[in-house]
């Protein structure tokens, strides 16, 4: 039984190791393949957001919840969203008056949040993620890889409602990514003040 939960374990933190490379492989696809790499960072992409859903279902589910996993877990989904972003904008798939807001209200709030949630962990202080904050990411990633499928080649980069449902899609993240950061500043200052850290 304790051999079968270990090995129930794994699969979580199997599905974020998943998660991490994509966050390093992606970008690169995207910034050397042009076109193709494009292309091809799509399903890589959809699989990588599958797997962030699958691996926080199955370690409640089976509850094989590891530290491993609740440190990992979310910087694993910042560094994918980031890195996709900066690699859309260095191979100018990013348009600089459309989508420069709230690509950098994405970055800059994955890159705080990350520093907040690092600075409270040495107090012992844990907050939970929000269902806002869950649909964040999942939006996020579906506005990246909208971008990809529309910048894929000529025919989709021609098809202009593709590209107003990816620019739509990406200030939806944008607005809900600051909301969610804005709730966690909130949440974090009155722990602090309570306290009195």
């Amino acid at each position: 039984m304790k051999q079968n939960n270990s090995i129930l374990k794994i699969i979580p933190n199997f599905l974020t190791l998943f998660r991490s490379l994509a966050a390093i492989v992606l970008p690169l696809i995207i910034i050397y393949g042009g076109e193709i790499g494009a292309l091809m960072a799509t399903p890589i992409l959809i699989l990588a957001g599958i797997s962030d859903y699958f691996d926080g279902f199955y370690a409640r589910k089976y509850n094989v919840t590891s530290n491993f996993g609740k440190i990992l877990d979310p910087v694993a989904d910042k560094l994918l969203v980031i890195g996709i972003i900066l690699a859309l904008a260095s191979e100018n798939m990013l348009d600089y008056y459309y989508s420069f807001i709230p690509a950098l209200l994405i970055v800059l709030r994955e890159i705080l949040i990350s520093g907040l949630r690092e600075s409270i962990s040495s107090y012992k202080v844990s907050l939970e993620v929000t269902l806002l904050a869950k649909w964040k990411t999942t939006i996020q990633l579906i506005a990246c890889g909208s971008f990809l499928v529309w910048r894929s080649n000529v025919l989709f980069y021609n098809l202009d409602i593709l590209g107003l449902i990816s620019y739509i899609l990406l200030w939806i993240a944008g607005i809900i990514t600051f909301i969610t950061g804005l709730e966690y500043i909130i949440k974090v200052t009155k722990v602090f003040i309570e306290n009195k850290l």
